[in-house]
């Protein structure tokens, strides 16, 4: 899979060494996850991705993922996520956790790297290099033995997610190139934009389709399902403006304190991040300002 006349100037290849690959195999998987993730499993299939949480009991996030079908063979099943690598090995152990009573393997796989491939050529560099091709769907994956291929949800014609070993890739953007382009996107980071103290929710965990109020219970829950159907999601996540730069994380005011910026780049003369905002000053139009008094912006939700 070496690099031969790659149309490499037109896109962008970073390696991801802020995320992580972690595989589960074994008999009645997909029954096990449908009781942890969640997300409906049931939308998974080896074409298509899903992106969803594991909770605590409490409702807590362990760690955010997006999950690929690898391998399916009657009730036996491989599948793989791809999460942030500071939240990996908690994800291991509490997968791992509720799995008595199934044969089960699950660890994180350090051999596979992870790249980001991103640009208006992406489907030429995997033709070109000989890698497995998925659809322009969200989330669209697509699978080799050795190398996992998964598109973008944002934007999705224009990047994917390579994971695999062996993978001789030349790399042309590092992480911070590619971390901008999160952020002008506005998807947010577990660790950055939100964290475990944080019910998902909160962190736009159904704009971004990543629960079912459908599928039945799971781990979390009742947490969750109450917080959606008695009015307990106060905040959000969003898209804002802002004139200047600013020290991270930033005060956002309206005669106080109602929420911060977490995530800030660059985008011509201005600047875009993502904030943590109340949901209803939000939509009330409030003005907003930073503590040095400078606009801030909404521009819309995360996720959308």
């Amino acid at each position: 899979m070496m690099q031969k006349d790659t149309p490499i100037d037109s896109v962008k290849v970073a390696k991801r060494d802020a995320y992580a690959v972690i595989k589960a195999s074994g008999e009645s998987l997909l029954k096990y996850l449908q009781g942890q993730v969640a997300q409906d499993v049931s939308k998974l299939s080896e074409t298509q991705a899903i992106y969803s949480v594991i909770l605590t009991p409490q409702g807590k996030p362990v760690s955010d993922f997006y999950l690929l079908l690898t391998k399916k063979k009657e009730t036996w099943a491989e599948v793989m996520f791809l999460c942030p690598s500071a939240f990996a090995l908690n994800l291991v152990e509490r997968l791992r956790m509720f799995a008595l009573g199934y044969e089960l393997r699950i660890g994180k796989v350090s051999s596979w790297q992870v790249f980001s491939v991103q640009g208006g050529d992406v489907d030429d560099f995997l033709q070109a290099n000989a890698l497995p091709m998925p659809t322009h769907e969200k989330l669209a994956s697509a699978h080799t033995d050795t190398v996992s291929i998964l598109r973008m949800s944002e934007p999705s014609k224009n990047g994917v997610w390579v994971m695999g070993s062996d993978l001789p890739l030349s790399c042309n953007a590092d992480e911070n190139e590619i971390e901008r382009g999160r952020i002008l996107q506005g998807t947010p980071l577990l660790g950055v934009d939100w964290d475990i103290k944080l019910h998902p929710l909160n962190a736009n965990l159904m704009d971004r389709d990543g629960v079912s109020f459908d599928k039945g219970c799971y781990v979390g829950q009742e947490v969750t399902s109450r917080m959606h159907w008695r009015g307990g999601i106060k905040k959000k996540l969003y898209r804002v403006k802002l004139e200047k730069d600013v020290r991270l994380p930033c005060a956002v005011l309206t005669t106080v304190k109602v929420g911060e910026v977490t995530s800030l780049a660059q985008d011509g003369d201005a600047y875009q991040g993502i904030a943590l905002l109340p949901i209803e000053t939000v939509e009330a139009n409030q003005p907003l300002q930073t503590e040095a008094g400078d606009k801030v912006q909404v521009l819309g939700v995360c996720g959308e």
